[in-house]
């Protein structure tokens, strides 16, 4: 579900009068950058780094809109003002433009941003944990984030019938990421080892990270084989919408014992807390209405 407002190239509008014509080169071509956060008590989370990699991404493929970091921070507030919500999904879009030819590209972006109702997550997948399936498939410029997410709409009957929560890629070997989700593993020695190549850089991967520094965790950021998976004692995914999120299976293998390690729990925890802490100091620092 969209709330009633979005926005369109410097304009909120009603969802009656948000229209695009069709020649933008994010319909004909793919050509496009998008990141989402959560919005809680009506503060975009971690909107800081959301930012980062958002500028990041439009660096990647070229894009250049005109906004300073300030003005994102206000566009996201005046349309979370204008829907009058203190809890959603909040995507914003960045496309190469309207293209005449439908392949040249103009100087002019489109920023487009909206919000969706974010549903409650299942209690019951960070207790029992969840399960993955692997895909041997590289995504273009990985460390960007693009709309193009073809193989893993691809993958969605294949995950439904599986009962998998979501799909594991890797090249030829390699592991690199889920479609929306960063994989974290943790050895019999307890060290977290995660990707270190060839995947998009969540957001919440970045705080686990810093949690696990904080806190003494040891961590290895490296390859990650296929191969090695049957001698890994656990494995979490995170994802702005899932947090810390337990893996137990992978291609219907046990992960360790099958059962969610402690360590991911703590993870968990640790992450949420965090999460109410910058809650606290955004309400302050913005003058949010609770």
């Amino acid at each position: 579900m969209l709330y009633p407002h979005l926005y369109i190239n410097g304009e909120i509008l009603s969802q009656e009068k948000a229209q695009i014509p069709v020649y933008d080169l994010g319909l004909l071509r793919g050509l496009g950058i998008f990141d989402f956060f959560r919005v809680l008590k009506g503060v975009p989370v971690f909107v800081e780094d959301h930012i980062d990699r958002l500028e990041h991404s439009m660096a990647m493929v070229g894009f250049d809109t005109g906004l300073t970091r300030a003005d994102w921070i206000r566009l996201f507030y005046q349309l979370i003002e204008a829907n009058q919500v203190d809890r959603a999904g909040f995507r914003v879009v960045v496309t190469g433009g309207f293209s005449d030819d439908g392949y040249s590209i103009p100087a002019k972006k489109n920023v487009y941003m909206m919000l969706h109702h974010l549903p409650a997550s299942d209690p019951k997948q960070y207790e029992h944990g969840v399960e993955v399936m692997t895909s041997h498939y590289r995504r273009d410029t990985p460390e960007a984030k693009t709309t193009v997410y073809i193989e893993s709409m691809k993958m969605q009957p294949a995950l439904k019938k599986a009962g998998a929560f979501e799909v594991l890629f890797h090249w030829k070997g390699v592991i690199s990421e889920c479609s929306r989700c960063n994989i974290f593993f943790i050895d019999p020695e307890g060290v977290i080892v995660t990707p270190s190549f060839g995947m998009l850089r969540g957001i919440t991967r970045k705080q686990v990270l810093t949690i696990a520094e904080d806190y003494q965790m040891p961590v290895q950021e490296r390859d990650v084989h296929m191969e090695e998976i049957p001698w890994m004692a656990g494995a979490f995914l995170t994802a702005t919408t899932k947090g810390v999120l337990p893996v137990v299976r992978i291609d219907g293998q046990p992960v360790g014992n099958g059962e969610v390690h402690p360590l991911a729990k703590r993870l968990q925890e640790l992450y949420t807390e965090r999460v109410r802490n910058y809650l606290a100091d955004a309400i302050v620092a913005h003058n949010v209405k609770t």
